[in-house]
């Protein structure tokens, strides 16, 4: 695997930041590194919902203040704090809960436009109701903790550490992939059994939830909350921070809380320079760490390790044969009988008609073809079948289940799919690639067996050479048999393969077809889309051709090519 820092110069860090105050380092003293830990709580958040899954939340803040002032107007109720505070927590990660049920169904932009809204409404909310959060002047909390800074200091490190290792629990192995994928592609994660919906949900929920708890830490520290706690301006900060330290690092908000308070508190509050301590920070970050300061510091140690030891292969410990891999038995998969059946099938997509009123079966141990010209509608049919389009008219059933309500996710268990352009995670290694199609499957494995099941994958299809290599510096050739490889872990009953062959060179191609070949052989039900002719002709039973939507020909290789509508169709084009 790609060289990581090792636990205990995380370890060494640790200890060097706990005793950071006791240094005589100019402007951090402890009350400043009792503010920054308490403020890294809240970017760890942060990191979960933008850092790593790519929400930007513009809002994060807001969190950060509700449970304060939901606490403080309980408290002037009459309940003590020990019950107004984890109440009012309860309610703020409700209301996390609420709004992440709207915002999370929204695309892109407008979901960053939707958290930076609850921003401007939290503080108006602040400064509008003076009776009872004390308006623009803050609420004083009177009844605050009180405890020696040294204390504090301890505490804070203390939530730090626990915060910390929360989100370590929460972003390792598959659910790192998980992250990673959904923040890259939503669509692919879906077609790989990825509920996206419902992860954004949670580590929306999640990482609202560190806000809030840092809130409550912060208010109780400093004795009052302001309006612009809540606010836009504060959200920005913690974005920018979270930035500058390293999104979707583990120790990136820290890094970013350190050097922006630190900074500040040398500049002497910075009210007049914040604006160009923030300039000018993002100004170094995009020049010489786009990844942060710990992409930076990762990469320096990367070079370093490459720089004493040369890169060498994955080493795992397989515990069977790579053809020993457990597949379904002969039962559930009979030669002859029907996997897949699309059933009179169309979709419009305003005045196009690209698929009308399509029909094929492909049974279990067989590999059907779809050919046609492009804009034949081939890659929509992929679509419906996948789920991702929903047929105007017409049926899609997988071994005898109608799929028409069926939501894509679901339809992983069942049916594997590589794309025209390989959807893969360029920043993540190969092995890591094709390990995330099991990390969502039923019966999950360990993350040991997860590791061994997709390196076994690799010797299948001659990768294993690149599984510790970032797919971005692998051939693009070979990332179509990435995206195959990946489609046919965990042996699904059908596999829909679009232009597999594209790209690769004659040995791969022989290849391709002799690892198809033995799926065929398993029972697996293929469908492919492609137009490479000789390609079809090693390894096709039967081909379907389609132009303008409709289907034209249907039978074996060789009668289809003598159709006098393919050869006008398509004239040319196979040759």
């Amino acid at each position: 695997m790609r060289a990581s820092i090792p636990a205990w110069a995380f370890f060494l860090g640790a200890i060097v930041f706990a005793l950071s105050p006791y240094f005589g380092i100019p402007a951090w003293t402890l009350t400043l590194a009792t503010l920054v830990s308490f403020t890294a709580i809240s970017l760890v958040g942060l990191n979960l919902i933008y850092g790593l899954t790519g929400m930007l939340s513009l809002g994060h803040a807001a969190f950060f203040a509700w449970p304060v002032y939901l606490g403080a107007i309980l408290y002037a109720l009459g309940l003590p704090w020990l019950i107004s505070i984890p109440l009012a927590l309860v309610i703020a990660i409700a209301l996390a809960g609420l709004l992440g049920l709207i915002f999370i169904r929204l695309p892109g932009m407008y979901f960053a436009i939707g958290s930076l809204g609850f921003a401007f409404v939290t503080e108006g909310l602040a400064r509008a109701f003076p009776s009872l959060t004390g308006g623009a002047s803050g609420l004083v909390l009177v009844s605050a903790i009180r405890l020696e800074p040294e204390y504090w200091y301890a505490l804070s490190l203390i939530a730090l550490a626990v915060s910390l290792l929360i989100y370590r629990r929460l972003t390792v192995g598959g659910s790192y992939r998980t992250l990673k994928l959904i923040r890259y592609d939503e669509l692919s994660s879906e077609v790989l059994g990825i509920n996206v919906a419902r992860v954004k949900l949670r580590i929306f929920i999640i990482g609202s939830a560190y806000a809030a708890v840092s809130g409550v830490f912060m208010a109780f520290f400093v004795g009052i909350i302001v309006p612009e706690s809540g606010g836009v301006n504060m959200s920005l900060e913690y974005l920018s921070m979270t930035v500058i330290g390293g999104a979707g690092f583990l120790f990136g908000p820290v890094l970013g809380a350190v050097l922006v308070q630190w900074l500040f508190a040398i500049a002497g509050a910075a009210d007049e320079y914040e604006l160009l301590i923030y300039g000018l920070a993002f100004f170094l970050v995009v020049l010489y760490a786009p990844q942060g300061l710990s992409g930076l510091i990762a990469s320096w140690w990367r070079k370093a390790v490459r720089s004493r030891t040369a890169s060498g292969p994955v080493h795992l410990t397989l515990n069977a044969d790579i053809d020993d891999e457990v597949r379904p038995s002969p039962a559930t998969r009979p030669p002859g009988t029907t996997c897949l059946e699309v059933s009179n099938i169309s979709k419009r997509f305003g005045g196009l008609v690209a698929v009308s009123d399509v029909s094929l079966t492909v049974c279990h141990g067989q590999i059907v073809a779809l050919l046609g010209p492009n804009g034949a509608g081939k890659s929509t049919l992929f679509n419906l079948i996948s789920g991702i389009e929903r047929p105007d008219t017409g049926k899609v059933s997988l071994q005898g289940h109608d799929l028409s309500n069926t939501p894509i996710f679901k339809r992983a268990t069942k049916a594997g799919r590589s794309f025209q352009t390989p959807r893969l995670v360029p920043e993540m290694t190969v092995l890591q690639n094709v390990a995330m199609r099991l990390d969502n499957l039923s019966g999950s494995q360990h993350e040991a067996e997860i590791n061994n099941t997709a390196y076994r994958q690799l010797i299948k299809y001659g990768l294993e050479k690149y599984a510790n290599e970032p797919v971005h510096k692998v051939s693009i050739g070979s990332h179509k048999l990435i995206d195959v490889a990946r489609a046919s872990i965990g042996s699904p009953p059908l596999l829909l393969l679009d232009e597999p062959a594209v790209g690769l060179t004659e040995d791969e191609v022989s290849h391709l077809a002799t690892m198809l070949n033995k799926l065929r052989s398993t029972g697996a039900a293929i469908l492919l889309v492609e137009h490479n002719f000789e390609f079809v002709k090693s390894v096709a039973d039967s081909v379907v051709v389609l132009d303008g939507g409709n289907v034209i020909a249907a039978g074996s290789v060789e009668d289809v090519m003598r159709s006098s509508k393919v050869q006008e169709a398509y004239f040319g084009a196979l040759t």
